[in-house]
């Protein structure tokens, strides 16, 4: 696909970020008539599940600092009847007013801010008091043994790898208190883990890099041809590990997060 965005929508959200934006929900309550935001959106799945707890009375909106992950959050919405209000911009200068939203979600997005410290000082300040914030990070990279192979692997071919940064914020003690420092309180984490099963196991390691080409900072310069190059070379490197969690016809790999819960 030309967006790698598409394939991160098609291959990535119904198996992982969907089920995961559900126990998100579980977690934020949200109730009819207020208003949300969800920093970091992507492809908005978090922003179309959260629109009907809020109901008409209530205002959605979903912010992303890449055009292709809201070109594709826009086209989900509209195919599901979704009322959001999807805008361009960056986690650590949200383009809001103070106070302007009652619940701040962001779905596996701060560790990909530039400076998350910062991205979390912004969301308290957009919140109301007694506002709530509920953010989720995946856990460290050494509890996602494949992926550990999988950073290699790519870093041997690009001479970088931004896998890594997928699991940067993984450690929970330090999280807490980058939280805490950005002014919240009641701050609470809790793990959350998650048995996911992708379908297609020849086409996984090309939907990996499309998916990791649309979410990594670092990896999206990439185009159709260098990410086609690449996924060759990372074939043949991963095939071993692809086969050891091939269960069928599924890829099935257990992931491991971080559930943050705090107030303004």
């Amino acid at each position: 696909m030309d967006n790698p965005a598409e394939t991160y929508e098609s291959y990535m959200v119904p198996v992982l970020f969907a089920p995961s934006a559900e126990r998100m929900i579980e977690l934020a309550r949200p109730r009819p008539g207020q208003r949300v935001l969800d920093v970091g959106c992507g492809t908005g799945i978090v922003a179309r599940r959260t629109a009907a707890c809020v109901g008409d009375d209530g205002r959605i909106t979903g912010l992303d600092a890449s055009p292709g992950m809201l070109a594709v959050a826009r086209a989900a919405a509209g195919r599901e009847q979704c009322s959001i209000d999807w805008r361009e911009g960056r986690a650590e200068a949200l383009p809001f007013s103070d106070g302007e939203f009652d619940l701040v979600l962001c779905q596996y997005a701060l560790m990909f801010f530039t400076d998350p410290s910062a991205a979390l000082a912004e969301m308290r300040r957009v919140l109301a008091d007694g506002g709530r914030a509920v953010v989720s990070v995946w856990q460290g990279l050494d509890r996602h043994p494949f992926y550990q192979l999988l950073d290699r692997a790519i870093e041997r071919q690009l001479g970088t790898s931004g896998v890594r940064d997928i699991f940067a914020l993984g450690d929970g003690v330090e999280l807490r208190d980058r939280v805490l420092k950005a002014g919240f309180r009641r701050v609470e984490i809790e793990p959350y883990a998650l048995l996911a099963r992708f379908p297609d196991p020849e086409g996984f390691l090309a939907g990996e890099i499309d998916v990791d080409t649309a979410a990594i900072p670092a990896m999206q310069h990439l185009d159709a041809n260098a990410r086609a190059d690449l996924t060759g070379k990372i074939r043949a490197e991963m095939a071993e590990p692809l086969r050891s969690v091939t269960v069928g016809a599924h890829v099935q790999l257990p992931f491991q997060a971080h559930l943050v819960r705090a107030e303004r």
